[in-house]
């Protein structure tokens, strides 16, 4: 199993709901992080197009995906702080949601929980068809920080 299988399989295995969306992990290199969810019976909507709260997941995704592949400390785990989706057109098709995070930005992720046991960051994330075509926009924030007295 590669990286990006595991990641997929860890989500699945935390929040079931990511196997009833079909929800993959398509990118965790040079930091780009990519997910892709289908456009299936679990995913459209009443009109057959992709449905609004399966795409906000696939979308708020990232911010998990980031903080799995750039962290080492299971007690640091991440959570959504908020996220506003912007929906541009209908999305007919399978969707991608894709971000950027840095090795600058995982080294500052790092050195914040290091020093404080906290960070916060924000994300812009861009969701598309499978014809390249932008579907919706993000900006999601999130926290990371220990939680393993939830846990």
């Amino acid at each position: 199993m590669d990286l990006k299988q595991h990641y997929q399989q860890a989500a699945r295995d935390a929040c079931p709901i990511y196997t009833f969306l079909d929800l993959q992990v398509e990118s965790i290199e040079g930091g780009i992080y990519r997910s892709r969810t289908p456009l299936n019976d679990n995913t459209k909507n009443h009109v057959n197009i992709f449905h609004a709260g399966p795409m906000w997941m696939t979308a708020e995704y990232l911010g998990g995906l980031i903080a799995a592949h750039n962290l080492d400390d299971p007690k640091y785990q991440p959570v959504i702080a908020g996220l506003n989706i912007t929906f541009l057109r209908p999305a007919m098709t399978d969707i991608t949601a894709e971000t950027e995070f840095s090795p600058a930005d995982a080294l500052a992720m790092k050195t914040a929980l290091e020093a404080t046991g906290r960070f916060s960051y924000t994300l812009h994330i861009v969701i598309k068809d499978t014809a390249g075509k932008v579907v919706a926009e993000a900006e999601g924030q999130y926290v990371v920080k220990d939680f393993s007295n939830l846990m």
